[in-house]
């Protein structure tokens, strides 16, 4: 029996060593394993106890001493299932909890994190990102997103900040990226004050890049939308404070545009939020 390949597959070497030990001699005591291995006695009952958790081993009573037995082989195989799905739970725990991780490595660092995003999914994690940190959001938009997303996905997105308290701030273009039914449509100033909404109007070709932009807490993200999105998420506090100086600029500069006060000129209604439908009322 291959002592290498019984540890391969997870035993340790005392464990693989003891179960070769008992197929090869049959039943014995813990004390006399322990004697034949060169282990004390309480390291044995603790080898012998897991191989038996593992069901590789056997245990019964003789004339009122414990004896112990290899069992089959074939229960290895359950052994390595068990090992597979305790590895997946570590794995999706592990999952789960890098966020934190992360974020408490990174407050105690000056070197930005940086994390990549593909497709729908990873505009969904990155969406959940901005959820979790319940920080305000500042974010230039971009009108890819409407055809990237489709209007289904987008409303139920923008409606998960409102119903969650998170304020946003956005520099938006002034067009109506779809049609929507009349039974559908509020005032944008109505709507913008049930979705803790602050807009900042540009022209739509003031902003043509399929780039959208979002501070949120220590955290930049930067989404690209074309056939696939692709983004990143950057972790830093001082590029999030430097983004969120330039937002400020670049905000402030236009509202002093000359013809500012007459937006929005084509964007005056929206899509009613969630929270102001009657099922939610």
């Amino acid at each position: 029996m291959d002592i290498q390949l019984l540890e391969d597959i997870g035993l340790s070497s005392n464990q693989a060593i003891a179960y070769k030990h008992l197929v090869e001699h049959g039943t014995t005591t813990a004390s006399t394993l322990a004697v034949q291995l060169g282990e004390s006695r309480t390291n044995m009952y603790k080898v012998l106890d897991k191989l038996i958790e593992f069901d590789l081993a056997l245990k019964q009573q003789i004339n009122k001493k414990f004896h112990y037995s290899a069992a089959s082989p074939a229960a290895l195989e359950q052994f390595v299932q068990k090992q597979s799905e305790a590895a997946r739970q570590r794995e999706r725990r592990l999952n789960s909890e890098l966020p934190h991780l992360l974020d408490y490595y990174f407050a105690h660092s000056e070197r930005p994190s940086i994390r990549y995003y593909e497709g729908a999914d990873g505009l969904a994690k990155i969406n959940k990102d901005q959820l979790s940190t319940g920080q305000p959001v500042k974010f230039i938009r971009s009108s890819a997103d409407a055809a990237f997303l489709g209007f289904e996905a987008l409303h139920k997105l923008r409606n998960n900040f409102p119903r969650l308290g998170i304020p946003r701030e956005t520099i938006i273009q002034d067009y109506l990226p779809y049609e929507l039914a009349a039974n559908n449509r509020m005032a944008v100033e109505d709507s913008d004050k049930l979705m803790l909404l602050r807009r900042t109007w540009i022209d739509k070709e003031d902003y043509t890049a399929p780039v959208e932009w979002a501070v949120y807490g220590n955290k930049l993200s930067i989404i690209q939308f074309g056939e696939q999105a692709m983004g990143m998420v950057i972790e830093s506090s001082s590029i999030a404070d430097a983004f969120r100086q330039l937002y400020t600029l670049l905000d402030e500069g236009i509202k002093r545009r000359p013809d500012y006060a007459a937006y929005p000129k084509r964007a005056k209604y929206t899509a009613i939020p969630q929270s102001a439908k009657p099922d939610n009322a």
